[in-house]
Parts: structure tokens; sequence; C-alpha cells
């Protein structure tokens, strides 16, 4: 990808402002929220006179009840194939280390797209899990989750990029390379200078790549050894030299996102039987209430706020999540088809999805629904596969039109969300 000018740098700046911004209000807005807890039993003189709920009110909520259950025993088998693949990844990072070659690189660059893939299709789980979590829990989900998937990062922060032959921890001995050092470095100063998760992997196996043609060969992941080194590099160990501390930066990188990955799992193993015990005190509305709430969210937040926005006034450095290996299509996808999981695959006792007990409240809710759900990530795919920075006022209208589709599908998904939420 070409490189910004100028204006585009102070957009860039002027939408980071806005990011924290948005950061601070979320995590405002999640202080101020209440964990999952029963409702308060109603008084007897209140009993008396509510009228009582009909047939068809006490179906429905008793099978949102159970397709609920059902979804949060899912969410552990969900979190199983993450941690399955990023297992894959590490075997497979230690595979190239060992044996540095063109084959082992494109295994473990493939081991990375599966494993970033799956991570990205329990999206959802984790909108969810924010929203019925205590508080304290849900900020420690929110500290997983940017260990884990943080972007932008800021690859000078890790390795040498063009122009800055020794920039980055790579080439800046005085960081000690220990599992706790990386973890204190992890944005420390500012969000994007990121030591640890998938998108540090992603930019150490391919490089900056920025054109999707010209990745890192695996010669640089070549062990130097301390008789190669010792008259060629002014007595510098060969633990320090560059090939060697980019091979362990990648290792260790790897590690602990399978450790945070088990992290995530033992977070919710240890408080989804306070969930699921709420469950059966909740009534339709707040049980449809949650569910919506987390599609709606995850549209809008990975969608909307991080990328499609920022793009739209000409951030399209930061805005793209995995812009090392062109792959965000890919992860895209695999967030909607987390949503279309949801929907469709998880049932109540009685057999039912949530499609269905959606229709029972909006009747084109299909036909609207996933005719902007199809469109959108058909738009998002060409999008994300073909976008680049315009270099001309015709180019530039172009892609601008290009966004703009995008973000109207997806709005219009969300709102069609919002109104079945609302419609109870």
């Amino acid at each position: 990808m070409k490189q910004p000018s100028a204006s585009w740098q102070l957009l860039r700046t002027l939408l980071r402002r806005l990011g924290w911004m948005l950061l601070l209000g979320v995590l405002l807005a999640g202080c101020e929220r209440e964990p999952a807890t029963l409702p308060e039993q109603p008084s007897a003189e209140t009993v008396a006179t509510s009228p009582r709920p009909s047939s068809s009110s006490i179906e429905r909520t008793a099978n949102l009840r159970d397709f609920t259950l059902d979804y949060t025993h899912q969410i552990p088998v969900n979190l199983a194939e993450i941690q399955t693949a990023v297992l894959v990844l590490q075997d497979a990072i230690r595979t190239l280390l060992a044996t540095p070659g063109n084959d082992s690189l494109d295994a473990a660059r493939d081991a990375w797209l599966q494993a970033h893939g799956a991570y990205e299709r329990g999206a959802l789980d984790r909108y969810f899990a924010n929203l019925v979590l205590p508080q304290s829990q849900a900020l420690e989900l929110f500290q997983l989750r940017y260990r884990i998937n943080q972007w932008p990062i800021l690859p000078g922060y890790l390795d040498a990029v063009e122009g800055y032959a020794d920039s980055g921890i790579v080439n800046d001995i005085t960081v000690d390379l220990t599992p706790e050092n990386l973890r204190q470095q992890h944005g420390a100063f500012d969000l994007s200078e990121a030591t640890l998760g998938f998108h540090v992997i992603e930019f150490l196996l391919w490089g900056s790549n920025s054109d999707g043609n010209s990745p890192r060969g695996f010669e640089d992941f070549v062990q130097i050894r301390e008789s190669e080194s010792a008259d060629s590099d002014d007595g510098i160990a060969a633990a320090q030299l560059p090939a060697n501390r980019r091979r362990a930066l990648l290792s260790l990188t790897s590690d602990q996102l399978v450790l945070d990955v088990e992290a995530m799992q033992t977070l919710w193993r240890n408080y989804s039987v306070d969930v699921q015990a709420a469950i059966p005190g909740m009534d339709a509305p707040v049980l449809l209430d949650r569910l919506m709430r987390a599609m709606t969210e995850m549209l809008s937040e990975e969608l909307l706020v991080r990328s499609l926005y920022p793009m739209l006034n000409g951030d399209f450095e930061d805005s793209i999540q995995s812009p090392y290996s062109h792959s965000t299509q890919i992860a895209v996808s695999a967030q909607l088809s987390g949503l279309d999981r949801l929907l469709l695959e998880h049932q109540s006792a009685a057999g039912l999805n949530l499609d269905a007990l959606i229709n029972t409240l909006s009747a084109n809710f299909t036909d609207f629904f996933y005719q902007n759900f199809d469109a959108s990530k058909e738009c998002l795919v060409l999008l994300y596969n073909e976008i680049e920075i315009p270099e001309n006022i015709a180019s530039a209208q172009k892609t601008e039109f290009a966004i703009v589709e995008c973000i109207n599908l997806v709005t219009n998904m969300i709102d069609h969300l919002d109104q079945v939420r609302t419609s109870l």
C-alpha cells in the first residue's frame, strides 16, 4: 500500500484522538453497567394488578431461555476451537524456527490465517459475554481482547521498516525479551505500540508487505550462531543480533497468545455458571436485549467505528485490520459467519433457532435482514480485497462510494435488529 499524503496523516491523527475518546466512553459505560442478576420479585399488589401474560408470550420466554442457555454452553466449545487453532500456530512457528525455509514459513502463515479466522468467528461470543459478566470480569475480558487482537499496531515499534533499518525492539538490545517485559511494553505509552497478539505475529511473519507481493523471506528467521557472529558484529552476543532477537520475539509472542486464549477460557468457565443461573429469572425482553445488543455492538464497533468510518475520513492505514497478510476480508467474513451461526445453528429445547424466534416478532426479518446481510458480506469482501489509498479525485470518489455502500448495508442490519429488540 502506498504511503498516505500529509492530509491523510492529519486525518489519521484526528481519528486516533477520536478513538481514544471512544475507548474512554466504552470503559466508562462498562463501569456503569451492572452484572447479570435475577430480576427483583414483584410485590403482591403488582402481581394482583398486572395483566396475565399471554400463552404466546410465555412460550416465547421459555424458548428464549432455552436458546440462551444453549448458547452459553456453546461458547466454551467455540473457545476450544480457538485454543486448538492457536496451538497449531504455536507448533508451526516452532517448526519454522527449527527449520527455516519457504515451506515452513508458508505453513506458519497458513496457521496464522486459520487461527485468526477462528478467533474472529468468536467475536460475537465476546460481545455477549461483555454484556452478561460482572463488570470486573468484563474489564478483564476487555484487557485480554487487547492483548490478543490489538489493531492497528505500530510496526516500527517491533522491527525495521522502510527508511528505519534499526528501529524496533528487534534492534534495541536494551529491551530484554522476556514474557514479563513484553507484557509491560504492550501499549505502555500508546495503544498501537503492541508487543503481543495476532497482529504482532502477522507483521513478524509477513513483514510490511505493503503491496501484497513482497512478504518477508525465511532468511530473516535463520539463526546466527555465536561462532558465525564473533568476527563480524563488534563482539555483540549472538543472542542480541537482529535475526536471533526476531526469532525470540516471534516465539515469545506465540507462547503468550496461547496463554491469553487459555485465560479467556478460564474466565468464561469460572463465571458462566452464575450467568446460566440468572437466565431462568429473565423474561423475553431482557434475553432478547442481550442477544440483539451483542449483535448490534459487534457490527457497530468492529465494522463501523474501527474501520469503515475512519476509512471514509481518509484513514486507510489504521482502518485495515490485517494489512501485512492482506486478509482483512477473511477476518470480516469470519465475524459475520459468527453472527450467522448464532441466528441459525443454536436451538432451544423445542428445536427453534433464533431466526425462527425473531420471526415471531418481525414477519419480514428473514427477507429484510438476510438481504442486507448477504449484500454486506459481498460488499465488505470486495472492499477489503481492492482497497487502496486514492491517487486522484476520480479514484477517491469511487472508493468513497464503495465505503458508503458498505456503511449503509451494515447500518440497515443494525437498525432492523434494534427494531426487533424494542418490539417487546
